[in-house]
């Protein structure tokens, strides 16, 4: 571990001292000696912004040069020797992550579960202990699904102690008459999924990746205060430090540490991971709130309209209250929002008014007030609020900008489903692969560790060229939705939920491992999928799908298009960000020069 050589250079150097002049030129020898790639780690330069010198290169340097190359070994070494003592052995990490929520905590886990040879781990954040605030829900099978697949890591319990509620089946409301088409006016016909259902118990699954008498990692409960600026560029520079086989990190209490990897854990809205596109990006906004309720609607087996044993996943259904409670009926109709329900203990419920995608984001005091309208057209009345949540989750966008460093985990790199916000499995799962590669890095890398090149192949682990066109993909999806008023979206999920189950449970899971995703993980499927969905629409929410995928891939460019053919290639890989290291250029050419450079010295001898 060491802080960049180049802060030797604010020492004084006076012209009249024959020391300081030498101290100065071997310094200066030193900086021209490195490789390219160590130049870069003091100058915490991307390595993307200089060019590569060849070995061969090299040797082009007069007699004189190798001689004060000696000369700046020398000071390498020196200055080598007194730097490292600035992070000590104990300081010193295979991994570290940034974050405590359940990317974080999850990969900590599996890190420390899924091999023989348990790598060195630590988790930053002064949050650690703090219990989790989101409420997850999750279909059954997807979360069965994990557990088969944690358990065979060596975390099992994801559906024993994961789990805090459950629902045999699914309903929803969109506005449907007896034939099963939204109407107008609307109808209130139950649309059933015939699919089960869950919530996670937060204390539950944080207990079975953070127990302190299972856990084997470290916990340093300190933050990073840093910024990124541009491709591993940070403010404050001192903050973080990046060198030639590991990074060093300095906290907000002080304390120094130094990793091989660096993960970054912290949310979509992450201070040290840089993603594209991020004004494109749409919203999910939802006002939740876990209470007790009274009034006319409220009987034994339903609370409003919503069956006591059953969880409502959409209610999109307005006319009767847009008008109510100071609402403009016109910007509920333009800016729809629905129902989320959940049915916990016989006097408890959990209600989530939300708006699915939308740029700019639905107010959150918007969303309250269109909930206490629509319990209200239900003979509902909350009476006593246990626990408000404010739901705020970054959808679409790029993914991870490449050359970066810091690998980046869960919704920091762009895991959310970017058309219905769907995450927490999705992030459970990638982590497997990050995982994996982690520990082939550290182990096939045990004697030279390049930590840009490992990391992109973990990145590019999580984001191949196959699952980068899935997700262009459902970016599509999700910039359509931001752009469907309520009609159009009760048109939208009626017709999705008439396609197969497998087929529509695929498109929501989207994810490796996950159940049905093979129906939807090549461009011949997503091209099938697509055709189907289009026939199953109503004709004004059919058009205005053809019209806006003609409009995207105008202004957006061809990743839609590459999503569902062969025909404009794959993204390129994440490994490939690095492949200029590799290039010697022409070495004919240098051979050539250096011949005809020692055949003149010759001459002139």
């Amino acid at each position: 571990g060491s802080r960049p050589l180049c802060t030797s250079a604010n020492m004084r150097l006076s012209s009249r001292s024959p020391a300081r002049v030498l101290a100065a030129l071997i310094l200066l020898g030193s900086l021209i000696s490195q490789t390219p790639k160590r130049m870069l780690a003091l100058f915490q330069l991307p390595a993307t912004t200089v060019p590569c010198f060849p070995r061969a290169a090299i040797g082009l340097r007069s007699q004189h040069s190798r001689e004060f190359g000696r000369a700046a070994r020398l000071a390498k070494t020196t200055a080598a020797q007194s730097t490292q003592s600035h992070t000590s052995d104990s300081d010193t990490y295979d991994v570290i992550i940034l974050g405590s929520g359940p990317a974080s905590l999850s990969l900590a886990a599996l890190l420390t579960s899924s091999s023989e040879t348990i790598p060195k781990v630590a988790v930053v954040s002064k949050k650690a202990d703090e219990r989790w605030v989101p409420n997850y829900g999750s279909w059954v099978a997807e979360w069965a699904a994990l557990d088969q697949l944690y358990k065979s890591r060596g975390i099992p319990g994801l559906m024993k102690d994961g789990v805090g509620a459950y629902w045999d089946d699914t309903e929803c409301f969109f506005g449907e008459d007896e034939t099963g088409e939204p109407s107008t006016p609307e109808g209130n016909e139950r649309r059933s999924l015939h699919r089960p259902y869950l919530r996670l118990s937060r204390e539950g699954l944080k207990n079975l990746f953070y127990s302190e008498d299972g856990r084997r990692y470290e916990v340093i409960k300190a933050n990073l205060q840093a910024s990124v600026v541009s491709t591993n560029i940070f403010m404050p520079p001192s903050a973080l430090t990046l060198g030639p086989d590991a990074t060093e990190l300095v906290l907000d209490n002080g304390k120094k540490v130094r990793g091989k990897i660096v993960v970054d854990g912290t949310g979509a809205e992450s201070s040290f991971t840089i993603r594209a596109d991020r004004e494109k990006e749409g919203y999910q906004i939802a006002y939740g709130v876990e209470c007790r309720v009274k009034g006319k609607g409220v009987t034994a087996a339903r609370v409003g309209d919503y069956d006591r044993k059953k969880m409502t996943l959409f209610d999109y259904r307005s006319e009767a209250w847009r008008g109510t409670n100071n609402l403009d009926p016109k910007k509920v109709s333009k800016e729809p929002t629905f129902n989320y329900v959940m049915p916990l203990k016989e006097d408890v419920i959990f209600f989530e008014e939300t708006s699915l995608v939308a740029n700019p984001a639905v107010s959150f005091t918007e969303c309250k007030n269109r909930l206490i309208a629509r319990l209200a057209s239900q003979g509902v009345e909350i009476t006593d609020v246990l626990e408000e949540e404010f739901c705020y989750i970054p959808m679409g966008g790029a993914v991870p900008r490449r050359g970066q460093r810091i690998v980046p985990v869960g919704a920091a790199a762009g895991i959310v489903h970017p058309s219905t916000g769907y995450q927490i499995c999705r992030c459970l799962s990638s982590n497997l692969d990050v995982c994996d590669q982690i520990l082939e890095e550290l182990k096939a890398n045990e004697g030279s560790f390049d930590p840009d090149v490992a990391a992109a192949r973990i990145i590019g682990r999580t984001w191949t060229p196959a699952a980068v066109r899935q997700r262009n993909f459902a970016v599509f999806g999700g910039d359509f939705l931001m752009s469907q008023d309520v009609e159009g979206l009760k048109g939208f999920f009626s017709g999705f939920f008439k396609l197969d189950e497998a087929t529509w449970a695929g498109f929501l899971a989207g994810w490796k491992n996950l159940p049905n995703n093979e129906l939807h993980e090549d461009w011949w499927s997503r091209l099938v999928f697509g055709v189907k969905f289009l026939l199953k629409l109503p004709f004004r929410t059919a058009a205005d799908m053809v019209r806006s995928i003609i409009g995207f891939t105008l202004s957006e460019g061809l990743g839609l298009i590459q999503s569902v053919t062969p025909l404009v290639g794959e993204p390129e890989p994440f490994e490939n960000s690095f492949k200029f290291r590799a290039n010697d250029g022409d070495v004919a050419a240098k051979e050539e020069a250096r011949e005809m450079m020692k055949a003149g010295t010759a001459d002139k001898r």
